[in-house]
C-alpha cells in the first residue's frame, strides 16, 4: 500500500475528501460526548439516595377555602389528616412537609455555632441548609434513623420560632461540618440546640454526599399559602392500594382542597434527572443519525472514486493486480481518511465537551472512550466501503482496452 499515492489521490478530490473528514470528526465529537452524557446520567440515577424511594409516597394538596387561613383550624385539619392517613392499611408512618428531599433550593437558611466569631468565614453551603419543619414522625416517614443522641418528640415543639433554645436534629454531614473535632450533640447553633444526629440522605443531588446539610424541627407548617406535602412510609407491596385510597381519605376529612399530585419518591427522583435523560437520549439519536450519514458518505465517496478510475483499475488488472490487491487499495483510501478524521476528531471531542460543560455538568472524555468511538466509526466506514471495493475488484482487465 503506497501512502504517498493514496494521499495524492485524495488531494485530487480535496472538496469531497474534506467534507468526509469534517463529517467523521463531527461524528466522533457527538459519539464521545453522547456516551459521556449517558454514562453520567446513569451514574446519577444509580447514586445511593439513602432513602427507600419505592416505599415513600407523597401527596401534594392546596386549600381552596378561606377557612384554612385560620392557622388553628388548619392545624386541626392537619392533625385529622395524619390520623386518618396513618389508619390506612400499609402506611407505617406519615408526616407533613412543606419541602421534600431531592431538590435544589427550597426552604433553607444559614447555620453556625453561636460561639463563632462575627467575622468567621464559613463554607458557602452552610448558608443554604435545608429546614424540615414537621412533626416528630418526620424521620420515621422518611425511613431514616438517629445515629447519635435522640429523636425529636412533641415536647420539642417550637412555640416561639424567634428563640434559639429550641431543639433540632441535624444530618451527619452537617454535624461534621459544624463540629469536626467533637460531638455535635448538645451544641447550640443559631438554629437551635442539637439533640440528635440522623443518617445522611441526598437532599440536594447537585452536591456531594459530604455536603448534604439539613436539620429537622418539630414545627408543622399551618400556613395555607404553601403547598402541603404528606409523605408516607409504605409497607413493601402495599403502595398501589395506599396510592388509590389516600386522596379520598384526605378529602374525606375536608373536601375544600385540591389534590395536586400523588407520586412516589422514585418518580420524583426520575423527574429530577429528566432533563439529563432527555439530553442524553437526544444526543444518542443524533449520534446514530450521524453514523448512518457518515457511512452513506463513505460509500458515496468510494463509489464515485471507483467510477472515475475504471480505466486505471482495468490497467492494473491487466498488469497483474489481483482482486485482493484492488480490494485493499479501495479500502485503504477509506482507512486513511478514517485515520485523518480520527486525528481531527480530537479537536471536535474536546470542543463539544467544553461547550457542554459551560451549560451542564459533564465528565471529561477519556482515551479509552475516544479510541472505542474511533473504532466504531472505522468499522462503519469499512462496511460502507466494502460494497464498492468488492465491485471494483471484479473489474476485468478488458476494461482498460475498451476505454483506450
Amino acid at each position: 500500500m503506497n501512502i504517498k499515492a493514496l494521499l495524492k489521490s485524495l488531494l485530487l478530490r480535496r472538496f469531497s475528501t474534506s467534507l468526509l473528514l469534517l463529517q467523521l470528526a463531527l461524528t466522533l465529537g457527538l459519539i464521545v460526548n453522547s456516551v459521556i452524557l449517558a454514562l453520567d446520567t446513569r451514574e446519577k440515577l444509580l447514586r445511593p439516595i439513602g432513602l427507600e424511594l419505592d416505599n415513600l409516597l407523597v401527596v401534594e394538596s392546596r386549600p381552596t377555602s378561606g377557612t384554612f387561613k385560620d392557622s388553628a383550624y388548619y392545624r386541626s385539619i392537619i392533625e385529622q389528616d395524619l390520623l386518618k392517613i396513618g389508619q390506612i392499611n400499609g402506611v407505617k408512618a406519615v408526616s407533613p412537609q412543606v419541602q421534600l428531599p431531592i431538590q435544589n433550593g427550597g426552604w433553607n437558611g444559614n447555620i453556625n455555632d453561636v460561639n463563632d466569631p462575627p467575622d468567621a468565614v464559613h463554607e458557602r453551603e452552610l448558608s443554604f441548609v435545608a429546614n424540615y419543619y414537621s412533626t416528630p414522625d418526620a424521620l420515621a416517614s422518611l425511613g431514616i434513623n438517629v445515629v447519635d443522641g435522640r429523636a425529636l418528640t412533641w415536647a420539642d415543639e417550637v412555640i416561639d420560632r424567634g428563640a434559639s433554645e429550641y431543639n433540632i436534629v441535624i444530618s451527619e454531614s452537617l454535624a461534621k461540618a459544624l463540629y469536626p473535632d467533637k460531638s455535635a450533640v448538645g451544641q447550640l447553633t443559631n438554629r437551635g440546640r442539637v439533640v440528635g444526629i440522623v443518617e445522611n440522605f441526598i437532599n440536594r443531588p447537585s452536591l456531594p454526599d459530604s455536603k448534604q446539610y439539613y436539620y429537622f424541627v418539630v414545627a408543622p407548617i399551618d400556613n395555607s399559602a404553601f403547598t402541603q406535602h404528606y409523605i408516607m412510609n409504605v409497607e413493601p407491596g402495599q403502595m398501589a392500594q395506599v396510592r388509590t385510597k389516600v386522596g379520598d381519605v384526605i378529602l374525606g376529612v375536608q373536601p375544600e382542597r385540591d389534590i395536586m399530585d400523588i407520586y412516589t419518591m422514585a418518580e420524583r427522583h426520575g423527574e429530577y434527572y429528566q432533563q439529563d435523560t432527555g439530553l442524553a437520549g437526544l444526543f444518542t439519536m443524533l449520534c446514530v443519525l450521524m453514523l448512518i450519514v457518515t457511512a452513506i458518505s463513505s460509500y458515496a465517496h468510494a463509489q464515485f472514486h471507483v467510477s472515475q478510475q475504471k480505466k486505471l483499475i482495468g490497467i492494473r488488472r491487466a498488469l497483474g493486480a489481483r482482486k485482493k490487491d484492488i480490494l485493499i487499495y479501495v479500502l485503504s483510501e477509506n482507512w486513511l481518511i478514517s485515520l485523518l478524521g480520527t486525528l481531527l476528531g480530537i479537536a471536535f471531542v474536546v470542543g463539544f465537551n467544553m461547550l457542554l460543560s459551560a451549560q451542564i455538568t459533564i465528565s471529561k472524555p477519556s482515551v479509552f472512550l475516544y479510541l472505542s468511538a474511533s473504532l466504531l466509526v472505522f468499522v462503519a466506514g469499512t462496511i460502507a466501503t466494502w460494497i464498492p471495493a468488492y465491485q471494483t475488484s471484479r473489474i476485468p482487465p478488458v476494461i482498460a482496452t475498451r476505454t483506450v
